[in-house]
């Protein structure tokens, strides 16, 4: 199995309905990508570390699910031009376990 894991940040100047948007397109991956497992996102609730707004789960059953998803062409435009233009930073951590 394997946990993709991503935190990150808007970008201050991007406004609620659009963070909204985004997370909500976000919430719809599950039903376009059918090799996703055990999907969670949510805002960071976090009072140690603010340093990033919010984040995303997901499992993949092998890597090349994974792979498959990263390198679709959906996902690359949903990049390009929803999640680029509005996140300020990001960290990803993928792991098998």
């Amino acid at each position: 199995m394997i946990r993709h894991t991503l935190v990150f940040r808007f970008r201050d100047d991007v406004a609620e309905e659009t963070v909204a948007a985004v997370l909500a397109e976000l919430d719809t991956f599950p039903a376009k990508y059918p090799t996703m497992r055990n999907w969670a996102s949510g805002r960071n609730i976090s009072t140690r570390d603010t340093t990033m707004t919010h984040g995303f789960v997901v499992e993949f059953d092998t890597e090349q699910d994974l792979l498959d998803y990263l390198g679709s062409d959906s996902h690359e435009e949903f990049v390009r031009e929803r999640w680029r233009p509005v996140i300020d930073r990001q960290a990803i951590v993928t792991f098998a376990y």
